[in-house]
């Protein structure tokens, strides 16, 4: 018990005494895993939360400078959602939120990692993903979300969402929070040229110093 057991059985065993404390260690073992999951999970749509996607992204970050191979950095928002909202009500608006991050991370691959950021804001990681190719993996997404109206209990609601995409830069200076700048910069320049699109941040705009602008 000093060592750290938590129970122990005295021989000979009872078989109706060591089911039962088989029993009891797979709830707490369960409880355990229940408490594991709510700390890094979003309680509504069972993506990632935001601590958890930011250190996520840090990781990365930090992995893609040391083994030299970039990763695509998606900051997805979902378009004109408080029009969801003030039509069908809040909880019509949870319902999209939910289905939206379903279909965000519905055709990802098992180590690509997607979050709730806030709000109708999420990020998406994809691992191993020059810009060229995140780029057009945050299309085939997109249309994954948009494709498809979204039925709710409270009524039918369509969803599209708009992408700002980058990603790490082998052997640069900089931070997390500069990548979150040039992707948040990509977002708002999908914003600004029609929604439901994606914008990508070239290399050239990071050499100029746009993404402190």
């Amino acid at each position: 018990m000093e060592a750290g057991a938590d129970d122990y059985l005295s021989k000979p065993v009872d078989p109706a005494a060591l089911r039962s404390r088989i029993m009891v260690g797979k709830r707490i073992l369960d409880l355990q895993q229940s408490l594991r999951f709510a700390a890094t999970h979003d309680f509504l749509t069972n993506l990632l939360n935001r601590s958890e996607i930011i250190s996520a992204l840090e990781r990365e970050f930090s992995r893609s400078g040391r083994e030299d191979k970039p990763a695509t950095i998606i900051l997805a928002d979902i378009d004109h959602f408080k029009r969801v909202n003030d039509t069908l009500g809040h909880a019509a608006g949870d319902e999209v939120l939910k289905e939206v991050a379903c279909r965000l991370k519905a055709d990802l691959r098992p180590y690509d990692l997607v979050g709730r950021y806030g709000g109708e804001e999420f990020i998406v990681i994809l691992p191993g993903c020059p810009l060229e190719t995140g780029a057009r993996r945050a299309n085939e997404i997109r249309n994954i979300v948009g494709k498809d109206p979204i039925n709710t209990p409270f009524g039918t609601a369509s969803a599209t969402v708009s992408m700002g995409v980058t990603v790490t830069s082998l052997n640069r200076d900089g931070t997390v929070a500069d990548l979150l700048r040039e992707a948040d910069v990509s977002l708002y320049a999908a914003k600004k040229n029609g929604r439901n699109r994606i914008e990508a941040f070239s290399p050239a705009e990071r050499s100029s110093g746009a993404a402190q602008a």
